[in-house]
C-alpha cells in the first residue's frame, strides 16, 4: 500500500512530538502531535489513535483537562483494545470528565460545565464581556447547585438521571447587555431524554455518559 506523504509527514511530526515529552518540553510538544494528528488521514486508526492519545498526554502535562479529554475520548474510540482505553476508563468519572478526589465533585463540576456552556454558548465569541458578569453568572450556578444537593432525591439518582436533571434545570440569569439582546427568557435548549443508557449507541462498549453522551469541558466550546 502505497503511503502519502501527508501520512510520511505526520509520522515524522508524531516522533519529534514524543521527543519533546520525553524532554520535558509538553509546550513545544503540542505544536508537533497538533499538526501529525490533523494530517493522519481518519482511515489510518491506529496512527490516528496514537497521535491522539499522545496529544492528551501534553495537554494533561499543560495542564489543559477539557482538551486533554477530549483528545483522549477520541483515541480510545478508534482503538478499543488500547492502552488509550486503558487509560481513559481509569482517569475520567461516569460523567466522562477528569475524575476528582470525591463523588461529590464529580457531580459539581459536571453541574457547573454544563451550566455554563449552556450560559456561553448564547454569548458572543462563547465568552463573558466582564468579570462581573462572569462572577454573577458562577455565584447564582453555585447557589442553584446548593439547592439541588440538599434535596433528598438528588442523592439517589443515578448519573444519567443526574446528567438529564442538570440540563433540564433553568436559572435565572439576569440580562447583560448584548446578551440580553439575542436572548430572551424561557428560549428552549436541547433537552436529554436519556437516563441511564449501559452502554452507548456507537458501540464502543462504554457506558453513554462516559462516551457520545460525555459531558464536555468549557475548552470543547
Amino acid at each position: 500500500m502505497k503511503i502519502s506523504q501527508a501520512e510520511v509527514k505526520a509520522s515524522i511530526l508524531l516522533r519529534k512530538g514524543l521527543h519533546e515529552l520525553a524532554h520535558h518540553r509538553p509546550a513545544q510538544a503540542l505544536t508537533f502531535l497538533r499538526t501529525s494528528v490533523e494530517l493522519t488521514p481518519p482511515s489510518c486508526e491506529g496512527e490516528l489513535s496514537k497521535a491522539l492519545y499522545w496529544l492528551s498526554i501534553a495537554l494533561l502535562r499543560l495542564d489543559q483537562r477539557d482538551l486533554a479529554v477530549k483528545s483522549l475520548a477520541n483515541a480510545q474510540k478508534l482503538r478499543r483494545q488500547s492502552y488509550a482505553r486503558k487509560f481513559y476508563v481509569r482517569n475520567v468519572n461516569e460523567y466522562g470528565m477528569i475524575r476528582r478526589p470525591t463523588k461529590e465533585l464529580d457531580d459539581l463540576y459536571a453541574f457547573i460545565s454544563i451550566q455554563l456552556s449552556s450560559y456561553l454558548l448564547r454569548r458572543p465569541n462563547h465568552r463573558f464581556s466582564s468579570e462581573i458578569e462572569h462572577s454573577t453568572v458562577l455565584k447564582l450556578i453555585l447557589e442553584a447547585w446548593k439547592h439541588l444537593k440538599e434535596s433528598h432525591t438528588f442523592q439517589n439518582l443515578e448519573c444519567g438521571e443526574k446528567l438529564y436533571l442538570f440540563r433540564q434545570l433553568k436559572i435565572d440569569f439576569p440580562s447583560f447587555h448584548v446578551y440580553a439582546a439575542g436572548h430572551q427568557h424561557g428560549e428552549s435548549r436541547p433537552q436529554s431524554t436519556i437516563y441511564n443508557i449501559k452502554s452507548c449507541f456507537c458501540g464502543s462498549g462504554l457506558p453513554h455518559t462516559q462516551c457520545c453522551g460525555r459531558v464536555q469541558g468549557l475548552s470543547e466550546l
